[in-house]
């Protein structure tokens, strides 16, 4: 599963809040899950920031990365809150280096990371999905076959249950929901 997610994107929001962390715990085992990088720059001021804030936890340890896309999708509002653009880039500056302390990153390093706003690992990721045919967000690959736009958790089951069948593998039980999430799915940073 390759989901292509824009931080300060609402429908990604509502998307990474109820249908991953119920597929995370179902799917972990049998399904690798790939979040990549497409802010929408024109309509959402922050989320390149935020994207290349992420990526420098990511080098650093992916529970961080995990807890900073978590914070944001569910705390987009206030973010949007802050007074400019300048406000709302210190915010994901803060909430980043929050996040790496919890976490025992080098922090030198990661101030120095985000003080470089290093576009380049972004913008190859939004050049991949541009080749994909990407143009909003989430879009989601499984298996190469897109789904864009939010999706029930039903819907977006019976598609990785149709992959798994097809690669040879049994879908999970339902009573797998009960498990916890491995967030240690691979993180797109390039």
């Amino acid at each position: 599963v390759v989901s292509f997610d824009d931080f300060e994107c609402p429908f990604c929001s509502r998307m990474h809040q109820t249908l991953f962390p119920e597929l995370f715990k179902e799917y972990s085992d049998r399904v690798a899950f790939v979040y990549k990088d497409f802010p929408l720059v024109e309509i959402h001021p922050w989320a390149l920031r935020a994207a290349i804030d992420s990526n420098c936890l990511a080098s650093q340890s992916g529970d961080a990365y995990w807890d900073f896309v978590d914070y944001l999708h569910t705390n987009q509002k206030e973010i949007g809150s802050e007074k400019g653009r300048d406000g709302q880039f210190a915010a994901l500056d803060r909430i980043a280096l929050t996040e790496g302390q919890k976490h025992n990153v080098d922090t030198a390093k990661l101030e120095a990371c985000i003080k470089a706003q290093d576009e380049k690992a972004v913008k190859r990721s939004m050049h991949e999905g541009e080749e994909l045919g990407v143009n909003a967000t989430p879009t989601i690959f499984v298996n190469g076959q897109e789904i864009e736009g939010l999706v029930s958790v039903a819907d977006l089951r019976a598609v990785l249950d149709g992959a798994l069948k097809q690669a040879g593998m049994q879908p999970p039980p339902k009573s797998n929901a009960e498990t916890s999430p491995n967030k240690k799915s691979e993180i797109a940073t390039h």
